[in-house]
């Protein structure tokens, strides 16, 4: 049985890593998949993107309010129509005045959910708040030294603060001579790479669809990769399929 209700920080140390993207195609596996009652939590004050990519734009209570005591923390969560229950951010820059991201980690300890935090890239505040209110870390990089590099001092300071680190996924590898290998990878950062999601044109059609990719092509490349990723997080086996030379032999099987 998969333990539920855990907290992970999905974290990146730069924009554009694909890290908003992995939240929300693990966050609709384990609540549509696994059935385990997940929130994913827009930590992204200043540039919050988790439900532009969703296609929501209006909502009323957000997070902000809950930081500014306007608000408890369930009025403020919606749903998705394909099934993702998400906390968002404030889209308004009025908003953002006077909230104390450091009250993050007192307000999510009142969810009876699963959760996972979509944090600002980099080390600021919010991404920094985003890590303290978590206890576990997943870090999310692309196969290149730059970004690698990054992640390795996101790790160094995961790691002061006493953080449980899940693994490195490698996002959007071509698997070109240019790229990082896994074991390159690993080296550098100091921690396993649990999982490499290919480059999939499937996942900028899901997008521009404001999509789930599991939702617009659960056949996709990447759609294997996220829901392989969710079973090694929760621990859940996957179903092995029959061969086809299994599925012959019962055939005939008395």
């Amino acid at each position: 049985m998969a333990e539920k209700n855990r907290k992970i920080a999905i974290v990146s140390g730069k924009g554009g890593i694909g890290k908003t993207t992995l939240a929300i195609n693990l966050g609709y596996v384990l609540q549509n998949e696994f059935k385990i009652d997940t929130v994913i939590v827009d930590c992204n004050f200043t540039t919050p993107h988790l439900c532009l990519n969703l296609g929501l734009y209006n909502f009323g209570l957000t997070l902000n309010h809950v930081l500014t005591e306007k608000a408890r923390i369930e009025e403020a969560i919606i749903e998705h129509p394909c099934g993702i229950k998400i906390l968002p951010a404030s889209l308004e820059l009025k908003d953002l005045k006077d909230i104390d991201v450091f009250k993050l980690s007192e307000k999510i300890d009142e969810l009876n959910f699963n959760i996972l935090l979509d944090s600002a890239p980099g080390l600021g505040r919010e991404s920094l708040a985003a890590i303290s209110a978590a206890d576990e870390i997943l870090f999310v990089t692309q196969p290149f030294s730059s970004a690698v590099i990054d992640i390795y001092r996101c790790k160094k300071v995961v790691e002061r603060l006493n953080k449980k680190i899940l693994g490195v996924v490698v996002n959007a590898a071509k698997k070109t001579k240019y790229e990082l290998s896994a074991m390159e990878i690993q080296k550098l950062v100091e921690a396993p790479v649990i999982e490499t999601i290919p480059y999939d044109l499937e996942i900028e059609k899901a997008t521009s669809f404001k999509l789930p990719l599991f939702v617009y092509n659960p056949r996709a490349k990447a759609s294997k990769h996220f829901y392989s990723l969710a079973s090694k997080i929760y621990g859940i086996e996957i179903p092995r399929k029959e061969t086809f030379f299994e599925k012959i032999r019962n055939l005939f099987r008395v």
